[in-house]
């Protein structure tokens, strides 16, 4: 159900209607009891005198008061010009009571600016939705805990924020100081909207757990009425049907905003051409969520400095709706190879100017061209040794299982960039970054449990950096190890008896592990073997490095490793400000959630050098639905459609001009009514 709407009303100058009743009504009511006093005179006949009895009768002081329309009327005529005067002005939404908890939206959309209100009144200066939504939740929280002679004053507020992740910013609370101090507080972010994390919060601070109950159900009826729930937010919200609201719970929303021009970058990359290890080559794919064909010019940055700017507008075909479902159009950049060997942020632009500017750039880091070095361990395999010796590697070398196991028990630096497994596994592993043929790697997350025999793969993600060039159509293998990984393994081919190449990516360790030994199959004869050996090192020689292939999006945390010793972290924000970062023993930096799209600046203090170490991570607006700005004018949660009350339009009316015209035509009909009475 709905919250249901009530009228709540204010006054402006209360005290000066309640004053002039005041004067008035008491002398009126006064005159009806005090009249004229008037001596006794005998007459012969009092037919002549009918007038005269009556105006006797009525000068009769402290006599009852008879009813009389004419007193009726010049009461109300009188309280209405006092209620005019005190400037009555009704609110559209008011209050049952009870507890209220005001949900914001703080998602990239809302970072939309608004140069027009609801009403289409212009906005001087223009203002984020954002802005707009706490400018009304500081409004509600006043009338809420303000309360109105209509509108039953709300007992408790709450405040939460809310975009790929929720927080409480103030928990119930009738102090509206706080409230308005919370609700500054909230800082815009380009996460993705989602709103069940945030009605999780709000129902968890809501209801009791019925601790008789060994299923530890919620009682409902334990923790008494259900709350309110105010959304404000331009409902673009990505999990909306995932959930509903409960029986009894009331939700009101609050709709934000009212432009819809925009036009996104939906998604970049950048990379290294193996053949030219100097150049970069950019790929940009373009977004137009408006109904109209859009036409924009893009500019390519390197590091700050603009080196390319497209000649032609790229042209983005409209939005349409195709069988019900809504497809935003769709439109690809590709720019020439540009000559950079060192490392570089990349930056692809929109132009032109929209209402969302943040999802008008992408940015991708390319480290900087170099030769790796790769340490092949195992018993020796030609296979193996050969071609991975045959790669521009700075420098190649082998060792024995026995020796390796010595050395990392012995704790000291492997010295190498890539390790590679041949058909065996370490006794310990410790981070950095392993390619994995075979044998199961020794971490927490995988489990190896037999083998299948005769396997071909069933799924590959051709996208991977792994399998560019590198195609497993035709491989056939005849024994592979079976193996579960946990969530953080990431699957990237795949057979019906179970995975078959695999990757692990976190903050200390980068891992591909191929689940058979290529001679247990026909790879080895296949050209893509070469290209995949070759695409896996230099896929996580870049892992070292940066977040190359994959940018942030907006509510990840950023993980990098620094060498052991490293101290002093710090991280610059694309807004210029800069913060302290954590750096454990081993080397390992975490910081965020990242809040914003951009570029953000990653160094340390690192042994024996000089200079700080930099580390570049990009962010980027991943989410197509922030894009489209068009705000929901209802909201489907389940079975139940929730209408929505646009903040920008004003939901405050002056009643006392209507008041003052009806004290008006009181006065007239109470000059009428004399006016008949006197004719009688």
């Amino acid at each position: 159900m709905t919250a249901p709407t009530l009228i709540a009303v204010t006054w402006v100058t209360p005290v000066a209607g309640a004053i002039l009743g005041a004067s008035i009504l008491a002398p009126l009511v006064a005159l009806w009891f005090l009249k004229l006093r008037r001596r006794k005179r005998v007459v012969s006949s009092t037919l002549l005198w009918t007038r005269s009895l009556a105006d006797l009768r009525a000068n009769t002081p402290f006599q009852r008061i008879r009813f009389s329309w004419l007193l009726i009327l010049q009461i109300l005529a009188v309280l209405a010009i006092a209620f005019a005067l005190a400037q009555p002005e009704a609110e559209g939404l008011g209050s049952t009571g009870g507890r209220h908890v005001l949900m914001i939206d703080r998602s990239a959309s809302m970072n939309a600016l608004e140069t027009v209100d609801a009403d289409g009144k212009p906005l001087d200066p223009p203002q984020t939705r954002l802005a707009l939504a706490k400018t009304a939740a500081k409004a509600r929280v006043r009338e809420l805990l303000g309360g109105g002679w209509f509108s039953k004053g709300a007992s408790d507020v709450m405040i939460v924020s809310f975009g790929l992740r929720a927080e409480i910013k103030a928990p119930f609370t009738d102090s509206i100081g706080a409230l308005e101090t919370a609700i500054d507080g909230i800082a815009p972010t380009d996460e993705v909207t989602k709103l069940a994390e945030a009605l999780e919060l709000a129902r968890a601070f809501t209801s009791n757990l019925n601790l008789n109950d060994a299923r530890g159900e919620e009682n409902l009826a334990a923790a008494g009425p259900l709350p309110t729930l105010e959304l404000y937010s331009d409902g673009r919200i990505a999990d909306l049907g995932t959930f509903a609201l409960r029986e009894g719970e009331g939700i009101v929303y609050h709709k934000v905003g009212a432009t819809s021009s925009n036009t996104a970058i939906a998604s970049m990359s950048a990379d290294r051409p193996p053949d030219s290890p100097d150049k970069i080559q950019v790929f940009a794919s373009l977004l137009n969520p408006e109904p109209i064909e859009k036409r924009v010019t893009l500019q390519l940055a390197v590091n700050g400095t603009v080196r390319v700017v497209t000649p032609d507008p790229i042209v983005i075909p409209a939005a349409k709706v195709a069988d019900g479902e809504y497809v935003a159009g769709r439109s690809q950049a590709v720019f020439r190879p540009i000559e950079q060997a060192s490392n570089a942020a990349i930056e692809v632009a929109i132009v032109e100017d929209d209402a969302l500017r943040d999802d008008d750039a992408a940015i991708a880091v390319v480290p900087p061209a170099r030769d790796l070095s790769v340490l092949l361990v195992g018993d020796g395999g030609f296979l193996l040794r050969t071609l991975l010796s045959g790669l521009p590697a700075e420098r190649f070398g082998t060792m024995t299982l026995g020796e390796y196991d010595a050395l990392v028990e012995a704790g000291g630096a492997i010295g190498w960039d890539v390790v590679v497994f041949d058909a065996v596994a370490p006794k310990k592993l410790p981070g950095g970054l392993y390619l994995f043929f075979g044998a199961a790697p020794p971490i927490e997350g995988i489990t190896a449990f037999g083998t299948h025999q005769g396997v071909y793969p069933r799924v590959v993600r051709d996208e991977h950096p792994l399998f560019r060039s590198a195609s497993l159509d035709e491989l056939s293998v005849s024994k592979m190890t079976a193996v579960q990984p946990d969530k953080r393994f990431q699957v990237v081919a795949e057979s019906p008896e179970g995975p078959m190449v695999l990757t692990l990516d976190r903050n200390d360790m980068h891992l591909v592990y191929v689940t058979f030994d290529p001679l247990d199959s026909n790879w080895p004869f296949q050209r893509s073997f070469v290209n995949f050996v070759a695409n896996a090192i230099e896929h996580l020689g870049r892992a070292g490095d940066s977040v190359i292939g994959r940018s942030l999006a907006p509510g990840e945390a950023i993980s990098m490793r620094f060498p052991q010793g490293s101290s002093d972290g710090e991280i610059r924000l694309p807004d210029g400000s800069t913060q302290k970062v954590a750096i454990d023993a081993d080397g390992n930096a975490s910081w965020g959630p990242v809040g914003l799209a951009g570029l953000y600046r990653l160094s340390a203090k690192v042994p024996g050098a000089d200079e700080r170490e930099e580390r570049l991570v990009a962010a980027n607006i991943a989410d197509p639905l922030e894009a489209r700005l068009d705000p929901r004018d209802s909201l489907d949660l389940g079975t139940k459609t929730v209408q929505g009350v646009s903040v920008g339009a004003s939901g405050r009316g002056a009643l006392w001009p209507w008041i003052l015209g009806l004290g008006l035509l009181i006065v007239v009909l109470e000059w009428w009514y004399y006016q008949r009475q006197v004719r009688l």
